[in-house]
């Protein structure tokens, strides 16, 4: 059954969400360069030595690039443990993906302005590239989790990582989307009433396309 995130371990995902979303903001405002450690601590409202528990440095901290790169336990349990079977096993996948591979905020304008500074900086493109690799790869782990708890069974263990691999980058495809559509036509996340919305929408042809090549 899903376990409950624990206080201690929903401490860090804030600690870490906030200084990310500080990382963003001081960067927007002073620059990449002017943009130091201590400030963007001490913004999240930690020291200098907390920031280095979740990130290396600056530019780790704008993309969320940390030593602790992972999934929320219980966002996890909810998809693998899900009572759902394999018919809803693209859909649902595509979900998990999108939810793992976004960091969580309540400002709802944090992707927007994530994308506004990999414009100002393509230098941080790479690393943002390599935070998505390293989830991932998690989420794979997850979604071979869920092919077995569903009793999927593989003839080898490299086979069975290679179809949750598989599985994982073809239920990308909704949430990539979903970016080019915003990235050619920015008015969209007005004109549907959010980013959720927009995912929605190619989800739904996702799953459209699918069932036509049956």
């Amino acid at each position: 059954m899903p376990a409950e995130e624990s206080l201690r371990s929903k401490k860090a995902r804030m600690t870490r969400n906030a200084l990310h979303e500080a990382a963003i903001t001081r960067v927007l405002e002073d620059g990449l360069a002017a943009a130091t450690v201590a400030t963007i601590a001490a913004d999240a409202g930690v020291s200098t030595r907390t920031f280095f528990n979740y990130f290396d440095t600056k530019e780790d901290a704008i993309v969320g690039l940390g030593a602790d790169v992972s999934v929320d336990e219980g966002l996890a349990d909810d998809y693998v443990y899900s009572g759902s079977g394999l018919s809803t096993l693209a859909e649902d996948t595509a979900r998990f993906v999108r939810e793992a591979l976004l960091i969580g905020s309540v400002d709802p304008e944090l992707p927007a302005r994530r994308r506004r500074l990999f414009a100002l900086y393509p230098e941080l493109v790479s690393k943002s590239f390599d935070r998505a690799e390293a989830l991932e790869e998690i989420v794979a782990g997850h979604v071979l989790r869920r092919l077995r708890h569903l009793g999927q069974e593989f003839s080898t263990e490299d086979s069975a990582w290679r179809s949750a691999r598989m599985l994982t980058q073809l239920c990308r495809v909704p949430l990539n989307h979903a970016g080019q559509t915003i990235k050619r036509n920015p008015e969209t996340v007005e004109e549907k009433g959010g980013t959720p919305a927009i995912f929605d929408d190619s989800l739904g042809l996702f799953l459209k396309v699918l069932d036509r090549l049956r």
